[in-house]
């Protein structure tokens, strides 16, 4: 009997055991008790579930985890793959979400995910505490969109998925949540989490056809193709502000670098790609992917839009008392042959303008990370982060929490190190001068004057949180916001994404090679975008 045939006749395929059961029955009772809502996670190893050759986790599958990103369709998703080991996590599906903005996002977050980890029963297969959990991200400001094309992404947004497939260490594993609330009854939880390992295994990445967007009314006269012409795809691309207006801006941010008010400030800007077909977003990430091997490729997407990144930069990473990240500034182009890059690496790393660039981010994040840390090291002089079409200084951070002492009497418990977790040291780290500028605040409030531009998501804190206060927040730098379905809003647009890039202005910075960094940041995302 085919596996097919066999769902028709038991819809149950992966029903739980008793000992689970006894623990669904317990998580009830808890969730009853207190009054309130409680959540439960089953873990299942990939290899036993046995999949038939329409599913995601059919041979090719579990190797490329775009094709599980693809199969969440338009549910809210979420895809972290770490591009030279080979691992990565796709989450599908909302069991419980929080949304917050204003100067507390940060505390309200890590709030929110601690009440959620103390709420949280695991059942099924072992699996480490420093995996993720919860996902998200934050805005470059605190305060949320303020252009509709963000509408999406507000301040801040963390998700309790329904379902998470994740490959670590070569280990395959899926992990399903249900949420269960105060006199819920034990059968629809046990057909619930059942029926989510069924959905793992027939789910599957639309067909071509299925994929491909809806017609235009009339697409040659739209456009304006030459029937005879056989045309393909058009693009059309619009920066946000001219290259004269972009370098005015750099030389204000000198001017106010002179008079003494900041030491650097970093100016980006966007690119507008408006499509008459929709971007195929896994296809895009693939092509990231291939790129940018030594990177972090992540995607966050609810509907029809999707921010993505191909990152080289971590805020933070924080697994038990062990934190990790590193300060990415100071830039020069890739050669055109080894001897040409040689030369350009070389000019880089004896910059005085590009090491005090570089200075100042190491400078900031060693200030941001000194009140947790019993411990930091770092090397004296930065490397060379070699990217495509880019090459930049880079020094790597490490640091070891202090320990967390014994609570004193008459004091809440953990009161001292309330914010010793990877929210709280996010909180103080964000922006970084590679991002924002340095001092922060006066750099960014004149971002907030002259920029004239809605990061959205850009550049800010995205990743994910475990159940022990730890996680992994990329900077989402290298990264793009893309809105399919745009049918009948403007002729001849299915689809509009928008490409961002900046550039750290210090004292000693030209205009003219700040937009040039700019431009070869921005064809990063461009190129792979517009393949056809």
């Amino acid at each position: 009997m085919s596996r097919v045939e066999k769902a028709a006749r038991d819809p149950h395929l992966y029903p739980l055991n008793a000992a689970e059961q006894a623990r669904v029955r317990d998580a009830v009772a808890r969730a009853a008790s207190a009054g309130r809502t409680h959540w439960l996670a089953r873990v299942i190893a990939l290899e036993a579930l046995e999949a038939t050759t329409a599913s995601v986790l059919e041979p090719d599958g579990p190797g490329d985890g775009l094709t599980c990103y693809a199969a969440a369709g338009t549910r809210d998703r979420f895809y972290w793959e770490t591009v030279e080991t080979g691992d990565f996590f796709c989450a599908w599906g909302v069991s419980d979400e929080l949304e917050a903005s204003g100067q507390s996002r940060f505390a309200d977050v890590r709030s929110w995910a601690r009440s959620v980890a103390s709420r949280l029963e695991w059942i099924g297969e072992a699996r480490p505490l420093s995996a993720p959990i919860l996902t998200g991200g934050f805005g470059f400001e605190e305060d949320g969109p303020r252009s509709e094309d963000w509408k999406a992404f507000p301040a801040a947004r963390f998700v309790l998925p329904e379902i998470l497939i994740e490959r670590s260490d070569k280990i395959l594993r899926a992990v399903f949540f249900v949420r269960i609330e105060p006199g819920a009854q034990e059968r629809p939880i046990f057909d619930t989490l059942a029926r989510r390992a069924e959905e793992l295994v027939y789910a599957r990445r639309p067909a071509e056809e299925e994929r491909s967007p809806a017609p235009l009314a009339n697409p040659v006269e739209a456009i304006g193709f030459d029937e005879g012409e056989g045309a393909g795809p058009e693009y059309r691309v619009r920066s946000d502000r001219s290259h004269l207006v972009f370098e005015g801006q750099v030389s204000q941010a000198l001017a106010a670098i002179e008079a003494r008010e900041f030491e650097k400030v970093v100016l980006a800007r966007s690119l507008r790609v408006d499509h008459d077909g929709e971007v195929d977003v896994p296809i895009f990430l693939e092509r990231l992917r291939g790129l940018y091997p030594t990177c972090t490729l992540l995607a966050v997407g609810r509907g029809q839009d999707t921010f993505l990144a191909a990152t080289p930069e971590t805020l933070v990473r924080l697994e038990g008392r062990t934190v990790s990240t590193a300060a990415l500034a100071g830039s020069a182009p890739r050669g055109r042959e080894p001897g040409e890059d040689a030369r350009f690496a070389a000019a880089l790393t004896g910059s005085e303008k590009e090491r005090a660039e570089h200075a100042y981010v190491v400078d900031a994040i060693r200030d941001a990370l000194d009140p947790f840390c019993a411990e930091l090291t770092a090397p004296a002089s930065p490397s060379l982060r070699k990217l495509f079409g880019i090459q930049h200084l880079e020094t790597r951070i490490v640091g070891t929490l202090h320990e967390v002492p014994s609570a004193k009497a008459g004091q809440e418990a953990g009161e001292e190190s309330d914010t010793a977790d990877l929210l709280g040291i996010a909180a103080a780290m964000h922006p970084t001068p590679a991002v924002g500028g340095a001092p922060s605040l006066p750099a960014r409030e004149w971002l907030r004057r002259f920029e004239g531009l809605d990061r959205g998501w850009y550049a800010a804190p995205v990743g994910w949180i475990d159940g022990e206060g730890g996680g992994n927040l990329c900077v989402a730098l290298r990264s793009g916001l893309i809105r399919n379905g745009l049918h009948g809003e403007e002729v001849g647009i299915s689809s509009r994404s928008l490409l961002f890039a900046g550039s750290g202005i210090v004292a000693g910075s030209n205009p003219k090679t700040e937009l040039v960094e700019t431009r070869i940041k921005l064809r990063a995302l461009l190129a792979p975008l517009t393949e056809i």
